[in-house]
């Protein structure tokens, strides 16, 4: 029996698969992404793609998924070492990310990704809780310190800043103390003649003070 053109047309394209679909998508700009424009890099009709991906959260949840799998491992003995590794850790592989969809967010759950839940995430963050009670935190503890530490990641980078925009906004917060008159500002006009430092110093210190916040809040060396 013969297919008609429209049997052809049916199920699963022979030369499409989820590996396909999702690294064509990771070199789609979020603010273009869609599921017509990942059918259009991949040459096939939009309806193709919705055999393996039912909506464009779906797609974009898989294709975070295969992001969170190159988190780094931390290796560390001691909580302070193991948060700071972890923050740190983070932070450098959300700037590093070139996954569009690795954006960070904060909604309505810590384990989700673009409103789908994360498998990869809920591994990290297993792993996270059970070290921190071992280390003598309450499991609730545990889950408020994870939920500090990705609020802080977060922060940090939204907006991103470099170097030369940190910069750009000391020199303005400068013209604008002595706009008004550095003489009713002598502290920030002195501190204002110093050279601003270099942003990854700066969340290099504010991960050193959420840590020793952590120790004295909740009690524990």
């Amino acid at each position: 029996m013969s297919l008609t053109t429209d049997d052809k047309h049916r199920g699963r394209p022979s030369t499409l698969s989820r590996k396909s679909i999702i690294a064509a998508a990771a070199e789609i700009p979020l603010e273009g992404f869609s599921l017509r424009a990942v059918a259009e890099r991949l040459g096939v009709s939009p309806q193709s793609i919705y055999y393996y991906f039912e909506s464009k959260n779906a797609l974009l949840g898989a294709l975070a998924e295969e992001s969170v799998a190159l988190l780094p491992h931390v290796e560390a003995r001691d909580w302070r070492n193991y948060l700071r590794e972890s923050l740190l850790g983070y932070r450098s592989w959300l700037l590093a990310s070139e996954s569009p969809v690795m954006l960070p967010e904060i909604n309505s759950s810590w384990a989700r990704l673009n409103d789908e839940v994360s498998e990869g995430i809920l591994v990290k963050m297993e792993a996270f809780v059970a070290f921190f009670v071992h280390a003598g935190f309450s499991p609730q503890q545990a889950i408020e310190v994870w939920n500090l530490g990705t609020t802080l990641v977060v922060r940090s980078i939204i907006p991103t800043l470099d170097d030369k925009q940190v910069a750009d906004h000391w020199r303005a917060l400068r013209t604008d103390v002595e706009s008004l008159g550095a003489e009713r500002f002598p502290a920030l006009s002195r501190a204002l003649t110093e050279q601003p430092g270099r942003v990854d110093e700066w969340y290099e210190r504010i991960v050193e003070i959420a840590i020793e916040g952590v120790a004295a809040v909740y009690g524990v060396d």
